[in-house]
């Protein structure tokens, strides 16, 4: 977008946003925390948190997820949690029913600092359908990938490092039956190296230690080229 305004691409520094990777991190025990948001302990948990806007795109999200239920049957039950408020809650709540999705759990207005981190810890998958974002990682896939849980994203430019670091897979929201059969191929696979690579990505990567080192060379840089 920068470089669309005219800004050369050799003065352009990209830093992705960072995560507290010490707080968002795997739990031993997901059927402890589960229990704390009344989750089944046995079923594989999806979960998508973030603002329900038209952005978000959360009825794609349902859409695709009511097929995978059928699609599904006679398997390990699926559950999809999603978390967080806006102007699309209720619309989402009668689409899913609308839809026949059994398996859907709305938590509504979850706490960041007190709830999220457990959320993210308890659960298996993190799903994002987004149609456009600003920022790369977002928020909520970085704290997820460091809590070590693969991503089931949508196909954007910003979420293509799922794909590079090895942690998930990009499907198109837009075709709801399509994106199901991959979702559902992909999770009666065992996608433990995915939660490695994921939680990997995020200490090398997008972990704080690591973004403040690449904060300091950057201004190192910038003085040593100021003129005296």
């Amino acid at each position: 977008e920068l470089e669309e305004r005219g800004v050369a691409p050799e003065k352009i520094t990209y830093i992705p946003n960072g995560v507290n990777i010490d707080r968002f991190k795997p739990a031993d025990d997901k059927k402890r925390l589960r229990e704390k948001f009344n989750l089944p302990e046995d079923d594989i948990i999806v979960l998508s948190l973030g603002r329900l806007t038209e952005q978000k795109e959360p009825y794609r999200l349902i859409r695709t997820f009511s097929q995978v239920e059928k699609e599904n049957k006679n398997k390990k039950d699926v559950t999809v949690v999603i978390a967080g408020v806006g102007e699309l809650l209720s619309g989402a709540e009668r689409l899913a029913q609308q839809q026949g999705l059994n398996n859907v759990r709305f938590l509504g207005y979850v706490d960041h600092e007190q709830d999220a981190p457990d959320l993210y810890a308890c659960s298996d998958y993190f799903a994002v359908s987004s149609k456009y974002e600003g920022g790369e990682p977002i928020l909520t896939l970085a704290e997820a990938m460091a809590s070590g849980l693969p991503c089931i994203v949508s196909n954007i430019p910003h979420f293509k490092l799922i794909e590079d670091a090895h942690c998930g897979i990009i499907v198109d929201f837009t075709d709801p039956q399509k994106a199901a059969k991959r979702i559902t191929e992909y999770l009666r696979r065992d996608n433990s190296n995915h939660s490695q690579n994921a939680r990997r990505y995020a200490i090398d990567n997008i972990g704080w230690d690591a973004i403040t080192e690449r904060y300091l060379e950057k201004f190192k840089q910038l003085k040593n080229a100021t003129p005296k």
